[in-house]
């Protein structure tokens, strides 16, 4: 629960504001004042009570209405015990008794939840065995069962061959693959425009040679230059089918070309 300390007149008080309900509160102001719960002075009680509720109030934090629900119910058994009897009691009419009867059922209940999560926290006296590491003895056995020489090598070259079809033929072919992801439409575009930076003209079939590189790359190259020639940034002609392919750049972009919508 939490606590708080009150300076009040040089006294020192200690204030809880979380408790279970009022009967908790009331429990707590008997302990605290060190009261006889079996003959408790309701009227010196109800003081405590309001006092506290006061201090609470002081510190701007909230009661719930249980709690004043109790204090209102003490103070009107505190004034009828005050006041001479007008009225007869009706049956559900809480009286000083009933107050008391409560206080001493909840501490009961209180002190037996208190002893059942000792008894939790504990375990309720049980003891768990630790864990114990098995250990297994291996026993071989000789089944008796024998093999002729050539069995012997059958069963092996079985295993040989058992292992090679686990083989992945493709596997020699892995980087190759790596390097064909790395090949871009983009970066043959800029290959063949640095190119005719430097030079006039570009023959296609001589730089982009299948005996040279692979056929990736020079679908890659083709691509970019028909991306190239879609942006009108180089000229492309071919004299007759199957020929060479000559590429060369458009003057008229005087050098600038915008290579950013190649390859979207």
């Amino acid at each position: 629960m939490r606590e708080k300390i009150l300076n009040n007149n040089d006294d020192y008080n200690l204030v809880i504001d979380n408790f279970e309900g009022p009967l908790d509160l009331l429990l707590f102001l008997i302990s605290k004042n060190k009261m006889n719960i079996f003959d408790i002075s309701l009227s010196d009680l109800t003081d405590k009570y309001i006092e506290y509720l006061n201090d609470i109030s002081e510190l701007n934090l909230d009661i719930a209405s249980s709690f004043i629900v109790m204090a209102s119910t003490l103070l009107d058994i505190k004034s009828k015990k005050l006041l001479p009897e007008l009225e007869e009691k009706t049956e559900d009419e809480l009286t000083e008794e009933d107050i008391i009867s409560r206080i001493i059922e909840y501490k009961k209940y209180k002190e037996m939840s208190e002893t059942i999560n000792q008894m939790y926290q504990s375990n309720f006296g049980t003891f768990d065995k630790p864990m114990e590491k098995i250990k297994f003895i291996k026993i071989i056995q000789y089944t008796g069962e024998t093999f002729e020489k050539q069995e012997v090598c059958d069963i092996y070259n079985e295993i040989l061959c058992r292992n090679i079809n686990k083989i992945n033929i493709n596997a020699r072919e892995i980087q190759k693959l790596a390097l064909y992801e790395k090949v871009t439409v983009k970066d043959k575009a800029n290959q063949i425009i640095h190119y005719l930076e430097k030079n006039d003209c570009l023959v296609f079939n001589k730089m982009f040679n299948v005996e040279v590189i692979d056929n990736i790359e020079v679908v890659a190259a083709f691509l970019g230059t028909l991306e190239l020639s879609k942006l009108k940034q180089i000229y492309v002609k071919q004299e007759e089918l199957f020929s060479d392919i000559y590429i060369t750049k458009n003057i008229d972009t005087k050098g600038e070309y915008d290579l950013s919508k190649i390859g979207e």
